[in-house]
C-alpha cells in the first residue's frame, strides 16, 4: 500500500517534476540559449516573494528584506548568464536556501505556505543540474 503524501512532500515532487520540465525546454532551445532560460528563471525566481509581498500586504519593512534579498539573485543570473555559468549553479542552490531560512523557519512569508516547499524541490534540481553541466563543459585541465 501507498501511504499517503503530505502537503510538502507533494510540493517538493511538483517542484522537482517543474524543474525537469524547464531543463527539458532549455536544451530544446539549444546550447546558446540554456543558459538564458536558467538566469531568466533565477531572475524570476528572486523576484517572486516580492510579488507575494506585494499581493498580501506585506509591511513596507519586509517589503524592503525581499527587495534587497532579490538583489544578489539577480546579480549572480546576470553574471551567470554573461560571464560564469557556474554562479547558475550557485544561485540556484542558494536560493533554496533562502526559501527555507528566510521564508519558512524564520518567516514571516507571504507567499502560499507549500511554495518554499516547491522551491526547494525546483531550486535544488536545477541548480545540481547546471553544476553537473558547467562541470561537464569545463576544460579537461580544470575539472
Amino acid at each position: 500500500m501507498i501511504a499517503a503524501l503530505s502537503r510538502i512532500e507533494i510540493a517538493v515532487f511538483v517542484g522537482v517534476f517543474g524543474a525537469a520540465v524547464l531543463v527539458l525546454i532549455a536544451r530544446w532551445l539549444g546550447p546558446r540559449r540554456e543558459m538564458l532560460v536558467y538566469g531568466v528563471g533565477l531572475g524570476f525566481t528572486a523576484l517572486a516573494y516580492v510579488l507575494f509581498s506585494f499581493q498580501f500586504g506585506a509591511p513596507a519593512d519586509h517589503l524592503d528584506r525581499e527587495l534587497l534579498g532579490a538583489l544578489p539573485f539577480l546579480a549572480l543570473a546576470t553574471l551567470g548568464v554573461v560571464r560564469w555559468p557556474a554562479l547558475l549553479a550557485i544561485g540556484w542552490i542558494a536560493h533554496a536556501a533562502w526559501d527555507l531560512f528566510f521564508h519558512y523557519a524564520y518567516g514571516p512569508s507571504f507567499a502560499p505556505a507549500w511554495y518554499a516547499f516547491f522551491c526547494v524541490g525546483f531550486d535544488l534540481v536545477v541548480g545540481a543540474y547546471i553544476a553537473g553541466l558547467v562541470a561537464a563543459r569545463a576544460p579537461a585541465g580544470r575539472k
